[in-house]
Formats: C-alpha cells, sequence, structure tokens
C-alpha cells in the first residue's frame, strides 16, 4: 500500500482534483464514452465525487484541507466515521495520479501515487468534515479527504454516506432579493451558531466579506428600502442593519434572556415571493434559480452513473437505484425531469435515462465561486508499505 497526504490543500472554485500523471505509457480508451472531463455539460464534483478517464473531481468548500491518495491491491474494509463516502470507477490511462486543481496546479506533479498497470480502477472517496474557520475562534484543521484506489473490474458508482440530502435544500429567493449583503449576513449567523451563540457581537466578528467589494460589516449596502417598507421596518444602510430585517422576513429567529438577544435562522423559512410582492419576472427567476440550487449536483451524480453504466445507460428505477444512490424514488425522479430540461439527461425508450453529450457551442463551465488559491507552503508527506 502507498499513501501520499497533503495536509494544506486549498481547492480553487470549490473542486478538489486529482488527474492521470503526464507519460508516454497509456492503455487504449475505454468503450464507454463520455468519460472526458468536459464531455458533459455537469456540475463538475457531483454531491460528493464524480471521476472518468484520468481525473476526478470531489465537491468541496472553500479553505484548506487535508487529503490521502491511496493504491491498494484489492477493496480496503469499510471504516465508519466518515460523513461522505462514493465509490465511482476511474480509468486510469498512466498508472499513476497526483493531487492538482482545477486549473491544473503542478504543485504535486512530483509526488505520484503508483496505482499500477494503467486499467480500470475503483476509488472510494471519503470526507470527513470539520466546523469551519471563522475569524476571532478557533481554527479549524481543514476537512479529512480520503480517496483509496484499487484495480477492478467495471462497476457502476454507489454512494455509500451522506451528510445531506442528494436533492439539496430549497432557494428560498432571499439571494436574489437582498443579494451579496445579505448571503454575507446569513453565512456569518450561521457560523457564528455553530461555535457557540449568534450574538451581534459574534456574527459581527464571525462575518466574511465574499468579495474583495464587499467590505467590512458596517459598509453601506445597495438601497433594500422597497423590501424594507414592505416588512415594515426601517430600511437597512449596513449589514448590522439586516438583522432586524431578516428576522421580519421569518429568515431568522431572535431569543431574548438576560437583556441579550441570539440569532439562529428558521428551520423552514418562507420563500421571498410568499413574502413580498414581486413583478412576475423576478417570481419566476426564483423559481428557476430554486430548481437549479435544489438539482443540479445530483443531477451531476445522475449523469456519472449513465456514462459508468452498460451501453451508457440505466435501465433500473428509481425506486431499484434508491439503494445505490442514498435518495428518494421521488427526488431521482425529479432530478431526472431536470436533466432533460437541461438537456443533461435523456429519455431513450429502451432505458430510464442516459447522458447528452455537451454541445460544441457551449464554453467549458465550472463551479463559480471565490477560490482561495494558498498551495505556497503546503506540507506533504509519501509512505509506503508493503503487504
Amino acid at each position: 500500500m502507498e499513501i501520499i497526504t497533503v495536509k494544506d490543500y486549498w481547492p480553487e472554485y470549490g473542486t478538489i482534483v486529482v488527474r492521470d500523471t503526464w507519460g508516454e505509457e497509456t492503455v487504449a480508451e475505454p468503450e464507454l464514452p463520455l468519460l472526458g472531463e468536459h464531455d458533459l455539460d455537469a456540475q463538475p464534483s457531483g454531491t460528493i465525487a464524480k471521476a472518468g478517464a484520468g481525473w476526478l473531481q470531489a465537491s468541496s468548500r472553500d479553505g484548506r484541507h487535508c487529503v490521502h491518495l491511496e493504491a491498494h491491491d484489492a477493496p480496503p474494509p469499510l471504516d465508519d466515521g466518515w460523513d461522505d463516502v462514493v465509490e465511482t470507477p476511474y480509468q486510469a490511462r498512466t498508472g499513476a495520479v497526483y493531487l492538482t486543481s482545477v486549473m491544473s496546479s503542478d504543485l504535486y506533479v512530483d509526488i505520484p501515487l503508483e496505482l499500477g498497470a494503467p486499467g480500470l480502477y475503483r476509488v472510494r472517496v471519503a470526507c470527513r468534515h470539520t466546523p469551519p474557520e471563522i475569524p476571532g475562534f478557533e481554527a479549524s484543521e481543514g476537512d479529512l479527504w480520503r480517496m483509496q484506489f484499487w484495480p477492478t473490474a467495471l462497476e457502476p458508482p454507489r454512494w455509500l454516506a451522506r451528510s445531506r440530502p442528494a436533492v439539496r435544500s430549497a432557494s428560498t429567493g432571499w439571494r436574489t432579493c437582498l443579494g451579496l449583503p445579505g448571503q454575507e449576513v446569513l453565512s456569518a449567523v450561521r457560523l457564528a451558531a455553530a461555535t457557540g451563540e449568534a450574538t451581534e457581537d459574534r456574527i459581527a466578528a464571525a462575518y466574511q466579506p465574499w468579495s474583495s467589494g464587499s467590505g467590512d460589516w458596517n459598509s453601506p449596502i445597495d438601497d433594500l428600502s422597497r423590501f424594507a417598507a414592505q416588512l415594515g421596518v426601517l430600511a437597512p444602510a449596513t449589514r448590522r442593519d439586516l438583522l432586524p430585517l431578516l428576522v421580519a422576513a421569518g429568515v431568522l429567529i431572535t431569543e431574548t434572556a438576560g437583556g441579550v438577544t441570539r440569532y439562529r435562522l428558521a428551520p423552514d423559512p418562507p420563500r421571498a415571493e410568499e413574502v413580498l410582492e414581486l413583478p412576475a419576472d423576478e417570481v419566476a427567476m426564483i423559481r428557476q434559480q430554486d430548481a437549479r440550487q435544489r438539482h443540479t449536483s445530483f443531477a451531476a451524480d445522475l449523469a456519472a452513473l449513465a456514462v459508468w453504466s452498460p451501453v451508457g445507460a440505466v435501465t433500473a428505477t428509481p425506486e431499484e437505484l434508491a439503494d445505490r444512490l442514498l435518495a428518494t424514488a421521488e427526488d431521482i425522479r425529479d432530478t431526472i425531469r431536470y436533466g432533460v430540461e437541461c438537456a443533461l439527461l435523456r429519455i431513450p425508450a429502451n432505458a430510464t435515462f442516459n447522458a447528452q453529450p455537451r454541445s460544441p457551442q457551449q464554453p467549458d463551465v465550472g463551479r463559480v465561486a471565490t477560490p482561495e488559491k494558498r498551495l505556497e507552503g503546503s506540507v506533504f508527506t509519501s509512505q509506503r508499505w508493503k503487504g
């Protein structure tokens, strides 16, 4: 067994990337089509991770992570204690892989993981989450990732553990109405609540700007007076002033004890179009964004399942797929419908669904996020065991 450990990996665009090393010794491409990194117009990593011919992408939060790459001769034991786990085929064309980035960083190219002969492998991607880093609070060591490779015959991907449902929570539309400042405030409330009591001071300390133009906690924000008037509160001038508006909207809940007010996210907040009077086109846009947020990642899982299935198509019913995908039949059915609407999936006459190739006219796109590229000074170790 060989293990490569990178203790301070900073992903780009919320994506951890593993690719084949460059080499002259390659294996013939697999008979299954659509295994290239950009063959599908799908979200890069799916809900946890997905792979193809010479590449693997895992969905991560921005921030540092500890990543273990392991090579095994046979399937390693499946242990507990992991929040997210998926197994997927991986077509190794050179017999070695290395940790890289969306933009093809070569920082770790000199420490490849030797898998063996080129060919088909299976990789088990597992993640153990840790609390995020918050300014003024105890720093997190980052999420722990383990990617275990071993040679195998072809078997389609299987999801073994999920820390949250395959179909994401609904987008309530407040992001569209309140813009980036509203999202930054809600994120600060979430982070402060995760580490203790979300008082106003702790929320301010937990605040992290999502953009270089965001400014600090008390910087002015865009005019939201039309929404404030409908909610019966003063028009907010800063992010701090957004707290009463979010409470009036039902997005935040307050609890006061001993003269101290604490905030928390509402477990089931109302949709913006149910609280506010909005133009019809804005309501339509909010509902489109809701469908995209709920189904995009899981649709990528379904596409990955299709391309690794015999003849590139899934014949099992949603009820039969529920155990493999760790999702309800209803969510699978709804996401197939969404994938068809987005031209990612197709329903042929003799199968439940298959994946459609990316249109040649479409540019390659990735997840939109603020990258935190801090690769300098990363620490790695390489250890080898024989047995």
